[in-house]
């Protein structure tokens, strides 16, 4: 039998969604994900004090979304691909390094750091188009646990970075 942890994972929100609301694990809000899902040695409190000083010091990133692709075992997981620009890479790789200092603990390693490939997945309701410009002005902090049930979404925190306003 598979065993749950607790884990959390760091995105992009493309609308405003209150701290504390749930969503199935099927059913995911658009987003693009800036740290892929992970284990800390950090409590919340200590992981959102040290994202907020991060984002404190940064200014916005921009891309633009580009082709589609299908990722998974299978190729059955369509995205929309980001453009992998510098001030995107740069945020991730801030994101990492916070974490990090906080015995981050990635589920796969290989799509950080060098392998981050910004990315969103097409929704069953929405989706990005090719062409589009996509600002990162807010990392929200998921609950991939929320009271250890594996199959539900919890939005933790949204830090708003320094030139968002």
């Amino acid at each position: 039998m598979q065993q749950f942890t607790q884990k959390y994972t760091i995105i992009q929100l493309f609308k405003d969604i209150p701290e504390g609301t749930q969503f199935s694990a099927s059913n995911w809000p658009l987003h693009v994900t800036i740290a892929d899902t992970f284990a800390i040695d950090w409590d919340v409190p200590t992981m959102v004090e040290k994202l907020t000083q991060l984002l404190s010091s940064r200014t916005s990133a921009t891309s633009v979304v580009e082709n589609d692709r299908f990722f998974g075992d299978q190729r059955q997981v369509r995205v929309a691909l980001l453009k992998k620009t510098d001030d995107l890479v740069k945020l991730h790789q801030d994101v990492i390094k916070v974490l990090e200092r906080g015995g981050w603990k990635p589920n796969d390693p290989q799509f950080a750091k060098e392998g981050f490939l910004p990315h969103s997945t097409v929704q069953k309701h929405t989706r990005l188009n090719k062409g589009d410009e996509v600002i990162f002005n807010a990392l929200t902090i998921i609950d991939m646990f929320p009271g250890e049930n594996p199959y539900q979404r919890r939005v933790i925190k949204t830090i708003k970075i320094s030139d968002a306003g």
